[in-house]
């Protein structure tokens, strides 16, 4: 058994946002579903609120939601990163005292807090001129958004810091039959940087931390449609 070092590349990032809530029927193949609730006798795989999976490819039995089961259908976007940090840490409790021979003791606290990095640029559409969606979207996190087409027609979006899931694929390059290694976690945007040096490109740097909710690392065997082009 061989064993591979992969370099930043191979990694890219996704915010997740949530659809209309499911509680009947089939699920859609190869879709990511945040569980909300399940019943007695659940049909989905898990039945913690929170926790995500990914339904079974169209070449499998597709999950019929039972009674008292309901998901959110998750839409996937990406964010395009230049870097994308990611830390543990574990926290510590010192219990040093007289009988520890001049060294210092710790113990865990058994609390792990989780936060990132994601730097990048500022991105454009090349046709409106207008910052691409997704920048409009992360600036729009912090601060008020105003659109005003010139004709009279104005558009007002507050603010609006919501908890959401990013979704960091590890190795976009695995083919079908290979292991995509995903890392879950609900998040809140923390900070936002941006700016632009006379020889520099305009940035757009943000950090995260780790919002309530479960955070898993999440391994699926690719099928066709789930390899990333």
């Amino acid at each position: 058994m061989g064993v591979n070092k992969f370099s930043g590349m191979k990694t890219i990032v996704y915010s997740a946002a949530r659809g209309t809530i499911k509680s009947s029927g089939a699920l859609t193949a190869n879709q990511w579903e945040e569980i909300v609730t399940a019943g007695a006798a659940p049909a989905i795989p898990f039945t913690t609120a929170g926790v995500i999976f990914k339904t079974p490819d169209t070449t499998q039995t597709p999950i019929t939601l039972a009674s008292g089961d309901s998901v959110y259908p998750l839409t996937l976007t990406r964010i395009c990163k230049a870097d994308a940090d990611f830390s543990a840490e574990v926290g510590t409790i010192d219990v040093t005292d007289d009988c520890d021979d001049g060294y210092g003791s710790m113990i865990l606290d058994g609390i792990t807090t989780l936060s990132g990095n994601l730097s990048g640029f500022a991105r454009y559409d090349d046709t409106t001129g207008a910052l691409e969606t997704v920048t409009a979207n992360l600036f729009n996190k912090f601060i008020d958004k105003a659109t005003d087409d010139g004709t009279g027609v104005y558009t007002e979006t507050n603010a609006t810091n919501e908890k959401f899931y990013l979704f960091i694929l590890l190795n976009k390059d695995a083919a079908a039959t290979q292991t995509q290694n995903w890392l879950i976690v609900p998040v809140y945007m923390s900070s936002l940087g941006a700016g632009a040096g006379l020889k520099d490109a305009q940035k757009r740097d943000l950090s995260w931390v780790k919002a309530p909710g479960p955070a898993v690392l999440y391994q699926r065997t690719a099928y066709a449609a789930d390899v990333i082009a």
